[in-house]
């Protein structure tokens, strides 16, 4: 055989070692891949070099309590397999001995006996082993016969012959494939250094070997290197083949993806759309790469928040997969995973728990229990049921993953140390507190060892082993562990980064309950004047909501510690708490077109990506500060042009603060404002009168939440007098002189009618009383005049539900399913999927239509909408044509749901709605309807009260100035007979606040029932 039979018999095997390189990809059997990509090989025309990249879902992290893993740090659930698909993000998961295993068959002839023609024939001999390997897997046995090859050709063919080329790419990819990423990347540097000598930069293999290059850089995190060259790739790609061909299309999925690493979410998108819309047309919806595309596709309508949209992607994508690959290949397997991995992040646990759960088995059953993909899925299933409070299931499941783990990957690998500290998670959710304490501290030595003490998941453990001190009483040791937590957090994520924010929250309690009162305050001062800055910006680094819920608890701490020194100071933090409290209850894209909705989602899903590579990149912190700045200042800008453009989204974007001294003005001269806050179960009173502020410490309440639920549901002399004393009696002196009350009640109070408790007699026999949501919306109510031509009222009830007797009795967990399906998705039925979560049926109301009988008869030609015109289509349409702002009163008798501010709404008609209607007038919904009234009142069957103020205020955005709302079902004959006497009064003139007063004094001379307050209690006006 001749030399150019030879270099042509090496350009074959080679060609079918790759071929076997691209199977290995599909059935990964065996191999350990890196944790940061997913990579497709795909054949280019001349080199079958090609590598794009995919991402992925990841487990998100869990936000039920202290013990939280900061978000991106629970790893991902599973990793794309597809066609030529490698995954994303297992991290090296290579074992530990594959080092020891670089040697060379000793057996082997020496090449310096060999004459060349035998040596090329041996390099023939090594290149067949290696494809025998590859194609079982093998990659450490084939490792040294391609260096042996390698090196042969080199000697005899030179460096920059073809074979020695090809040869030279390939081992490359082993030792990628091995987890080698430093010793990978010399041979993808000088492979593309050389073939653009010898072949010219835009040969088709030298683009290959360019974008293999950008691919190990990615691998090895160096993406502000690895950026430029899928650039060029892929431009010069497009302007030699075409924006056609499949490479150009791989090279434009490739440089979308380190777009969407790099945050510019904005830039990803439209390539991903284009390449998705031109692979589809070219090469047909079932082609690999198309199908490929497609994942890459829907993973960045996930990572921009569009997670419906996601799911939809996600959804063609499996049953195309399972229609071209059948439903065991990986490929399938992967894309079912991600489509239970959507479904958990939408909140559709239900839904997302039998997929994981085939897809966990069939891993199983075809890449074996150890395999890295089937422990990912195993984890993923674990956090479903833990998710879904299945706590002893979730703790059998994740020591199994966490177990098998350890055996495959080691004790200090990144994933089976995340999956301990899992462990512990559970350990500590079942209460058993001192196995928890051991892993954690096993779990932090572990990962300071082999990640360094300023590492994300180090500082993790860090927190959480403080944590779980402080819990089992060793205040101490956890007040020093929280030192310490902070100053690293400090030094690794900087001041703002929420991570840092939360810790600090955390150290100012530990120095509190230790008596360190001034540090605590420090501490607290500091963590408010941040949080304050960061509000407009930063903010939308996680959901608002529940950041603000983690950090209140400082707020309320550092009211607390005020009060007795620094009154004014504590009632100024009690304005901001409510305020805060308020305005965190509401959506920030009501009312937007649909582009301004995905501008806002894009800023967010960025500085959510800088915020994670913050933690992750740390040798990057400098640049990426600088980047999030930039952002940050970008994303403000956006904003005020929002406010300036939309007056709603200022309103529920922020209200100004008002001082007591400035809040003066505002107070009617009869009255008082009384303001409470509780913290814990330990309650704070302010009153503010004739130009005085007086503060109160109420307290320890041993049992307030029961007592006041018990009072709600009861009004028993008893508490309502023991409720009194304790609430009201401090406060006797500086308020009995005030006619009128303006109370601003705070958590469990809500649930509670002041007028009924007792000093002597109920105060609603002595006092008016009426509520607010804070001092700062007390100003905002005197500042409003609606706009009225005439006393008119228009009335909706009576609307057709689907009536059904039955009632569950949902749990925590299924709140905060319900909570989730709302709030992470734009579905039209989420809030249909939410209320059936929770079991909760809507009761038809009768009796309504005595009700508007009786209002008929006072008003002249009120506007009714009954039975089937009550439905939010008709209350849209009287929208649109300007119609509901024409009337001074605005009367629901609907059934509504007032418990979780994200589910909050008025519920009207459930049958045969047009598509996109789903009869909830939500809380978000609200401020989108054009409104001049004086007065809405909301009555009807309540299933659910606890956020009573958070409605008001969408009514106020909206244009309205008073609410009356029922903390309670009443009979329909007593709710004809109350709205009936109350309207009659108003249309004398007399105001809100002085009808409602008078009407309840009215029952209660009546005697009999009617003197009960749950006859005439229920009603409750918000405003003055």
């Amino acid at each position: 055989m001749d030399k150019a039979q030879l270099i042509k018999l090496n350009l074959m095997k080679i060609q079918k070692l790759f071929l076997y390189l691209i199977a290995w990809a599909l059935i990964s059997s065996c191999a350990n891949f890196p944790n940061n990509l997913k990579n497709i090989f795909q054949p280019s025309p001349q080199e079958n070099t090609e590598i794009v990249d995919n991402s992925e879902e990841t487990i998100q992290s869990d936000e039920s309590g202290d013990y939280v893993i900061p978000e991106g740090t629970l790893e991902s659930a599973d990793n794309n397999y597809g066609d030529f698909l490698i995954p994303e993000r297992t991290l090296e998961s290579t074992p530990s001995n594959l080092e020891q295993q670089e040697s060379v068959d000793t057996d082997a002839p020496a090449t310096q006996e060999l004459s060349q023609d035998e040596q090329l024939k041996l390099a023939d001999t090594y290149i067949s082993q290696v494809v025998e390997h590859v194609q079982k897997g093998r990659f450490q046995e084939a490792l040294p016969l391609s260096q042996k090859a390698l090196k042969i050709t080199t000697e005899i063919l030179g460096e920059k012959d073809p074979v020695t080329l090809s040869i030279m790419n390939y081992l490359g990819f082993i030792y990628q494939n091995l987890g080698y990423y430093s010793k990978a990347l010399p041979f993808f540097e000088k492979g593309y250094s050389l073939s653009k000598e010898v072949l010219g930069e835009k040969h088709p293999n030298t683009l290959s070997r360019l974008n293999n290059l950008a691919v190990i850089y990615r691998y090895l995190g160096r993406l502000s290197e690895a950026q430029p060259l899928f650039e060029t790739a892929y431009h010069v790609s497009k302007d030699q083949l075409g924006e056609q061909n499949p490479s150009t299309l791989n090279r434009m999925n490739n440089l979308a993806i380190i777009y969407q690493e790099l945050g510019r979410l904005s830039e990803a998108l439209p390539l991903f759309e284009t390449a998705y819309r031109v692979s589809k047309q070219v090469l047909g919806e079932k082609h690999y790469l198309n199908l490929t595309i497609l994942d890459n596709f829907a993973s960045s309508y996930k990572d921009v928040g569009r997670l419906t949209e996601a799911l939809s992607l996600y959804e063609k994508s499996y049953h195309l997969s399972k229609e071209v690959f059948g439903e065991n290949q990986p490929h399938t397997l992967n894309t079912l995973n991600n489509l239970s991995l959507i479904y958990k992040a939408l909140g559709r646990l239900s839904e997302a728990l039998p997929l994981a759960e085939k897809s966990y088995h069939l891993s199983k059953e075809i890449l074996g229990e150890k395999h890295p993909h089937t422990l990912k899925r195993l984890n993923h299933l674990a956090d479903i049921h833990k998710r879904l409070n299945h706590t002893s299931k979730a703790l059998s499941l994740f020591e199994t993953t966490y177990h098998l783990s350890k055996q495959v990957l080691g004790e200090k690998h990144l994933d089976t140390l995340t999956r301990l500290n899992d462990l512990a998670l559970i350990y500590q959710q079942s209460d058993d507190l001192s196995q928890s304490l051991s892993l954690f501290k096993t779990g932090y030595e572990l990962s300071k060892e082999s990640l360094g003490e300023k590492h994300y998941l180090t500082l993790t453990y860090l927190n959480n082993l403080a944590l779980t001190y402080q819990d089992i009483g060793n205040l101490s040791e956890a007040l020093a562990l929280f030192e310490k937590s902070y100053s690293l957090s400090q030094e690794a994520l900087g001041e703002k980064h929420p991570d840092t924010l939360t810790r600090l929250n955390q150290l100012a309690y530990a120095d509190f309950k230790q008596g360190n009162i001034e540090q605590a305050i420090q501490h607290l001062e500091k963590l408010v004047k941040t949080v304050e800055t960061l509000r407009s910006g930063d903010l939308f680094t996680k959901n608002r909501q529940s950041l603000f819920k983690e950090w209140i608890e400082g707020y309320l701490l550092l009211s607390n510690l005020y009060i007795q020194y620094y009154p004014l100071s504590a009632f100024d933090l009690a304005e901001i708490i409510k305020t805060r409290r308020l305005l965190e209850t509401f959506s920030t894209t009501t009312g937007f077109t649909a582009t301004t909705q995905q501008q806002l989602q894009y800023y967010k899903a960025q500085i959510i990506s800088l915020n994670r590579r913050l933690k992750t990149r740390l040798a990057e912190k400098s640049r990426l500060e600088t980047e999030k700045e930039q952002l940050v200042k970008q994303l403000a800008q956006f904003e005020d042009a929002l406010k300036a453009k939309y007056p709603k989204y200022q309103q529920i974007s922020k209200m100004e603060i008002v001082s007591a001294k400035e809040g003066i003005q505002y107070l009617p001269a009869n009255a008082v404002f009384i303001s409470y806050l509780v913290y814990k179960n330990k309650v704070l009173a302010f009153t503010l009168g004739n130009g005085v502020l007086t503060a109160h410490d109420l307290g320890e309440f041993s049992s307030l939440e029961k007592d006041l639920k018990t009072y709600h549901h009861q009004l028993d002399d008893r508490l309502s007098r023991e409720l009194g004393k304790r609430l009201l009696g401090p406060l006797f002196d500086k308020i009995k002189e005030f006619p009128h009350w303006i109370i601003s009640p705070y958590g469990p109070l809500n649930l509670i009618p002041f007028e009924t408790l007792r000093l002597e007699e109920p105060l609603i026999t002595q006092y008016q009383i009426s509520y607010v949501q804070s001092l700062s919306m007390l100003a905002l109510l005197q500042q409003h005049r609606p706009a009225y031509k005439r006393d008119s009222l228009l009335a909706m009830g009576a609307p057709i539900y689907k009536n059904s007797s039955y009632q569950g009795n949902p749990s925590t967990v299924d709140f905060e399913i319900a909570r989730n399906l709302v709030q992470n998705s734009h579905d039209p039925q989420r809030y249909k999927r939410a209320f059936w979560q929770l079991d909760i049926n809507w009761k038809n109301l009768p009796g309504t239509e005595k009700t508007f009988e009786e209002l008929e008869k006072l008003f002249n030609a009120p506007e009714i909408y009954k039975q089937a015109d009550a439905t939010e289509a008709k209350l849209q349409n009287l929208n649109k044509q300007g119609i509901l702002a024409k009337y001074r009163y605005l009367l629901f008798s609907t059934d509504s749901y007032l418990n979780v501010p994200a589910l909050s709404s008025i519920v009207l008609g459930q049958v045969n709605n047009p598509e996109g209607i789903d009869g909830y007038v939500t809380l978000d919904e609200w401020p989108a309807y054009n409104l001049k009234s004086d007065l809405i009142m909301l009555t009807g069957s309540d299933l659910g009260i606890s956020d009573v103020m958070s409605l008001p205020y969408a009514f106020y955005v909206a244009g309205n100035k008073n609410t009356i709302l029922t903390l309670w079902t009443i009979s329909d004959e007593i709710r004809t007979q109350f709205i009936t006497e109350f309207f009659s009064k108003l249309k004398t003139g007399v105001g809100a606040v002085q009808a409602l007063t008078a009407t309840k004094r009215e029952f209660i001379q009546k005697g009999g029932r009617y003197s009960h307050p749950a006859y005439w209690a229920a009603f409750v006006l918000y405003g003055v």
